[in-house]
């Protein structure tokens, strides 16, 4: 969102991200689409698929990161949510089941070892 004078209001600005993430809410996960990221957060395309619980983690193969994020917008058929913690990850996901092997190991490292 824009203040009247067009000035962005984020400390981060939003930078276009038209690729595909993993949501993960453990033992599914799930396709959606990155619109756009920031250092601390993104937004999400969540036409045709199932809602993300308030929160999950997002694994972000392209962008090689993955992220234990919370749900602080929803508006019709997206989504805004905030990086809890982040960490680095490989280049590949390897798909649905690759997304959550990589979901439960940067859960294991969490403090409290994991996202509830």
């Amino acid at each position: 969102m824009s203040e009247p004078s067009g000035a962005e209001r984020r400390a981060h600005p939003r930078m276009p991200a038209a690729r595909k993430i993993y949501i993960v809410d453990d033992p599914r996960s799930w396709k959606c689409s990155l619109l756009d990221v920031a250092e601390k957060g993104a937004r999400l395309s969540t036409a045709g698929i199932k809602p993300p619980p308030d929160k999950f983690v997002f694994v972000d193969a392209g962008g090689r990161r993955v992220h234990l994020a919370q749900v602080v917008w929803r508006s019709g058929a997206e989504a805004g949510v905030q990086f809890l913690e982040t960490q680095r990850i490989g280049p590949r996901a390897g798909g649905a089941a690759g997304a959550l092997e990589i979901a439960r190991k940067f859960t294991g490292t969490l403090a409290g070892g994991g996202q509830g």
